[in-house]
């Protein structure tokens, strides 16, 4: 195989693995939101209705406690004691942990 052939192998593999790992962190982010949002629900009570949610579609690099940490940032939309809520919340990205949640 020429060197040109060489190269376009390489290239090829290494869009191929690029792709994998892109699609592999995107169901990362899929299942971790599902757990965020069922560790929110049972964070803000059984009384709680959640009308929706959001999760931003990328994981941020964000400061929290004077680190810097890779996490899901989204927010909830709820029902409490007849009225709606907005909540913000910031969970590690490795782990599904609720690092921070506040009412806005």
């Amino acid at each position: 195989m020429s060197l040109k052939g060489i190269a376009k192998t390489t290239l090829v593999a290494t869009g191929a693995l690029a792709a994998m790992g892109a699609g592999a962190m995107y169901l990362l982010h899929e299942i971790d939101s599902k757990q965020v949002v069922e560790r929110i629900k049972t964070n803000l009570g059984e009384d709680t209705n959640i009308i929706t949610t959001w999760v931003e579609p990328m994981f941020q690099k964000v400061n929290v406690d004077g680190e810097d940490v890779w996490a899901l940032v989204g927010g909830v939309t709820a029902v409490q004691d007849d009225e709606e809520a907005q909540y913000h919340f910031i969970a590690s990205a490795l782990t599904g942990q609720l690092l921070d949640i506040q009412r806005v």
